[in-house]
């Protein structure tokens, strides 16, 4: 899939834990760059999307999901749909560690 194939010279992390800045060296490539501001899009929210927005929040990232470019999945042995843990989660987020929005805010028209 040519999306998901990186540019020439174009940096990757390959992560190892939840959080795509634990095992990675993202945040002082991002800092190195003067980045502060990360968009997160990805899979699945209740996991390393929360993971990573509440670690780049701490690491004083300003952070921003984009709801619609977020997955996530059942839990049926915890009687928790997909839908109540999404919501939930990007609640969560959105309450102390980040903007939440939709895609039609960040992509041009």
């Amino acid at each position: 899939m040519p999306c998901a194939e990186a540019l020439e010279n174009e940096p990757v992390f390959v992560k190892r834990t939840s959080s795509g800045f634990a095992s990675t060296d993202l945040a002082v490539y991002l800092r190195d760059k003067g980045i502060d501001d990360l968009f997160v899009t990805g899979a699945v929210a209740g996991f390393c999307v929360n993971s990573t927005v509440r670690a780049g929040a701490d690491l004083g990232f300003n952070m921003t999901v984009v709801r619609d470019a977020v997955l996530g999945f059942d839990m049926p042995s915890a009687h928790l749909s997909a839908r109540t843990i999404f919501d939930v989660t990007m609640a969560l987020l959105e309450a102390d560690f980040a903007k939440v929005v939709d895609s039609t805010a960040v992509l041009p028209d």
